[in-house]
């Protein structure tokens, strides 16, 4: 036999790749499962719902102007609560919570009452924030009680179904009842209506009853005092949501 034929050498191909087999890193994989079954640590879990209703500014809109949005000299509900600057005012409202207990008492309805009344709402009330609030059930239901009848009071007085004491700083110095008004109008600074509704009803004298001044009433009046609507959008809205529909306000 002759000498074999020469072998063809074989040229490599440019278009073959390495077969590489790709494996999760179980360590990621149970980490980002982890943080998938926690619940939010911010948002509350009834953030998207419809009940949620009192949120958070973005915190890049308050960077830009924190002064239209934080509240100037009163806290009302959670986000605000505690603020040294916003001390003042809490005074106040313990005092104005002490004068609504001098009147209910004598009838048999006392501040046991009034958290009781308010109880069962605590898990609706707290599905009205954007945010998951972290106060007890005693806090929490002591905050509604006192940013509540604090608010109640301030509209009873300027309806003139409770008389101002001659001493109230808050009439003694009127530059402050804008700011008030102003505050109670904030994004961040609310409470759920139908909180301040239930604290109304229950508080709501039997002489206070024949004037028939509801509490959007008397809350219109009040913004109305501060913000010069005319009367006839008074008589024509019987809810905050209709005036306020027809305002445009700039802080």
């Amino acid at each position: 036999m002759g000498p074999n034929p020469p072998q063809k050498q074989q040229q490599p191909n440019n278009n073959s790749h390495p077969i590489r087999i790709w494996e999760a890193n179980k360590d990621l994989l149970g980490t980002m499962y982890q943080i998938m079954s926690e619940p939010p640590r911010l948002l509350s879990n009834a953030a998207g719902k419809p009940s949620c209703c009192i949120l958070r500014v973005p915190q890049s809109l308050v960077e830009i102007n924190g002064k239209s949005y934080n509240p100037h000299i009163v806290s009302i509900g959670p986000y605000h609560r505690g603020e040294t600057r916003l001390k003042m005012i809490e005074e106040h409202k313990w005092k104005y919570l002490g004068s609504l207990l001098a009147r209910t008492e004598p009838k048999g309805l006392t501040l046991r009452d009034y958290l009781k009344a308010l109880e069962p709402l605590e898990q609706k009330a707290r599905e009205c924030y954007s945010e998951s609030i972290n106060l007890s059930t005693d806090e929490f239901l002591e905050m509604l009680v006192l940013d509540g009848c604090f608010i109640i009071e301030l509209f009873r007085k300027f309806g003139l179904l409770v008389r101002f004491e001659r001493d109230d700083p808050l009439v003694n110095m009127v530059w402050i009842i804008p700011f008030l008004a102003r505050d109670f109008l904030r994004l961040e600074n609310q409470m759920p209506y139908f909180v301040l509704l239930t604290l109304f009803d229950l508080t709501t004298m039997e002489e206070h009853k024949e004037n028939g001044k509801s509490l959007s009433l008397l809350a219109l009046e009040f913004f109305n005092n501060h913000m010069q609507r005319p009367d006839h959008v008074i008589q024509k809205h019987h809810n905050l949501t209709g005036m306020l529909s027809q305002t445009s306000m700039i802080f």
